[in-house]
This record gives C-alpha cells, sequence and structure tokens, in this order.
C-alpha cells in the first residue's frame, strides 16, 4: 500500500508538488547549492537559492533541470527527496508519483526522470507529458478528438503541442524562454552600461519593464558592478532597450509556433482556427505575447487562468482521474524488489 499518491512538475526554476485530492501542496525552486571541493550538497530548494550569489567560491548553486530534462542525476535526486519528504509522510510507505517530461524526452532522459524519482523514495514512478499536463490545467479538452494548441513558455523551455485525444500530435520544443531571456537582458546591460548584474536583478527588470511587443515606456533602476572600476554603480534602464535585447528571441518563438501550424493536420487545424490558442508557463506573462502570437498566427490567443501552474494543476487532475494514466500512455516504472 502507499503512502500517497503525489505527482511533481519538475521544472527548470521550480518543483512543485500536487496530491490527490489536495492540489499544490509545495513549491520550492529548482537550486541545489552544493560543495566544489567535495560535490556534496549542502543545501536544497529554498534555501539554496536564497544562498545564489551570496556564498564564497567552495559553494555553487546548481540548477540539476535544464531544458526540461535532467542535467544531474545526484542533485535531481536530493531535490526530489527533499520536496517528497515534506509531504509524503511515513518513510516506509512510498508515494505513487507521477512526473511531467518533455514530450521531446529520449529513452535515456525518462529513464533518468524515473531513476532520480526511485532513488529518491518513490515507490513507482509514472510519466505524463508536460504539454498535455499544461493542456489539462489549462482547461482545454485534451481528451477528446478535438485539436488543442498549447504554447507553454516556462523557464528553461518554450513548447508548442497541438493535441488530440490526450495525446501529442505535433510539437517543438526550444531553449528560447524565460531564463534566456534573463541572460539576453544581462548581455545587453553589461554591453550598453558596462555593468554586470546577476541572473536574479536580470529576471526583475524582464518582470518589471519587459515586453513582447514595442511601444511600451517604462524605465527600471538597478544596481551592479562596474566593470572597468568594480565598484557598485546605478543605472536606469528603458523599456525599449530591454525589448531590443529580446527581440529575437520573440521572433523564434514566433517561427517556432508558425513551425507546428505548418505541420498540423488540416482537420486539426479547422479545430484551432476555430478555438484558437492558449497560453501558459510564466513567460506567457510577459506583457503583450498574447497580442503579438495573436498577430502572427491570426488566431485568438488564451492566457490560461493559472499560467504558473498549469502544469501542476493538470498532473492534479491525472491523480484524481485514475483512467487517464491509460489514456496518456504513461507507463510506470516499478523498485526492483
Amino acid at each position: 500500500m502507499f503512502a500517497q499518491e503525489i505527482g511533481i512538475d519538475l521544472g527548470s526554476a521550480n518543483t512543485v508538488v500536487v496530491a490527490k485530492r489536495r492540489g499544490i501542496i509545495a513549491k520550492e525552486p529548482s537550486v541545489v547549492a552544493v560543495n566544489r571541493n567535495t560535490q556534496a550538497v549542502v543545501a536544497v530548494g529554498s534555501e539554496a537559492h536564497r544562498m545564489i550569489g551570496r556564498t564564497p567560491d567552495t559553494i555553487m548553486s546548481a540548477h540539476p533541470v535544464r531544458g526540461g530534462v535532467i542535467s544531474d542525476l545526484e542533485q535531481s535526486t536530493a531535490l526530489l527527496k527533499h520536496v517528497m519528504r515534506k509531504i509524503a509522510g511515513s518513510r516506509w510507505l512510498r508515494p505513487r508519483v507521477i512526473l511531467t517530461m518533455q514530450t521531446s524526452s529520449s529513452e535515456v532522459e525518462k529513464h533518468a526522470l524515473a531513476e532520480a524519482a526511485m532513488q529518491a523514495g518513490a515507490g513507482e514512478v509514472y510519466l505524463v507529458e508536460e504539454t498535455v499536463a499544461a493542456g489539462l490545467g489549462a482547461g482545454l479538452p485534451v481528451d477528446r478528438p478535438i485539436g488543442s494548441m498549447l504554447v507553454d513558455i516556462g523557464s528553461g523551455t518554450t513548447d508548442v503541442a497541438v493535441i488530440s485525444l490526450g495525446s501529442v500530435v505535433v510539437s517543438a520544443s526550444s531553449a528560447i524562454a524565460g531564463d534566456h531571456f534573463d541572460d539576453l537582458i544581462a548581455r545587453f546591460i553589461k554591453r550598453e552600461f558596462n555593468l554586470l548584474i546577476g541572473a536574479p536583478t536580470a529576471e526583475r527588470v524582464k518582470l518589471e519593464i519587459g515586453s513582447a511587443v514595442p511601444g511600451r515606456t517604462a524605465s527600471a533602476v538597478i544596481v551592479g558592478r562596474q566593470i572597468t572600476t568594480g565598484n557598485p554603480a546605478q543605472i536606469t534602464v528603458e523599456a525599449a532597450g530591454v525589448h531590443g535585447a529580446i527581440a529575437e528571441a520573440l521572433a523564434q518563438i514566433d517561427a517556432q509556433v508558425q513551425a507546428v501550424l505548418e505541420r498540423t493536420p488540416p482537420e486539426l487545424m479547422a479545430d484551432i482556427s476555430h478555438c484558437g490558442l492558449t497560453l501558459t508557463g510564466g513567460g506567457a506573462l510577459l506583457p503583450g505575447m498574447a497580442e503579438r502570437l495573436a498577430k502572427v498566427t491570426g488566431l485568438t490567443v488564451r492566457l490560461a487562468e493559472a499560467p504558473f501552474d498549469s502544469v501542476a494543476i493538470g498532473t492534479a487532475e491525472v491523480l484524481e482521474n485514475p483512467k487517464r494514466i491509460h489514456l496518456y500512455r504513461v507507463k510506470p516504472t516499478r523498485r526492483a524488489k
């Protein structure tokens, strides 16, 4: 007998945990602090996130999930063990776990994901496609023989998918997403102002004055380290400059969406023309993103009610309806006896 059934959205930025009949019960940054000398994990989740940019050289902050897949098995196991210990109850009753995975995941990547969960203490692991879970969480009729189109702009990846009867029919995934925007903004500020800033500051600039379309008039005051002197310096950044920094990346997302539309079967295209496109993920909240994609595609674009948590909400729905496990063809991996 299992202690409980839980779902985990192991994202590049955050790990969200849901439980059957309880919804979202935990959310932790997907960050692990590691001792460079011994490779030992010294902190996980929120504690590790607070250390970013504030530790000696012997401690590094690592992101064990990059581009939607596991980049380090040991660190991912430590992260999963941390969140499972917080919510799973008795250590002797291992939970049944549903994990989200990228549609484009290889068999090796799927095995690594399942293995990390098993080593963390899962009794049984199921894998469900992230875009299907996001569609469920956004309220799309993914169970029905109707074409639903989803654009999920997360921290590590942007996933575009057309879903019908619980399966992904056409999809595309890229690393042009929230973290990439932050990196481009940091490079822009370094190039234009000779100032070094960290990822948290770049993200703040994106959230405060970023936009998917030109024309926004806003500014942000930031503090960084002057390259020439090494001293702290304060500058004001305008929204127009930030948009220019990410404009090419936004154009790549446009092209990704158009490429999926071009590969969509005509019958499903008719459904999409009628129902439109749904946006999920934190990147969906970038001002003007829905307006931009509507102009690019000619479709009605709808923002999910809870874009940040659509994947987790959809995973919870899978837990509530066991028939969906079969429908989505997720494959269980059991602990060897």
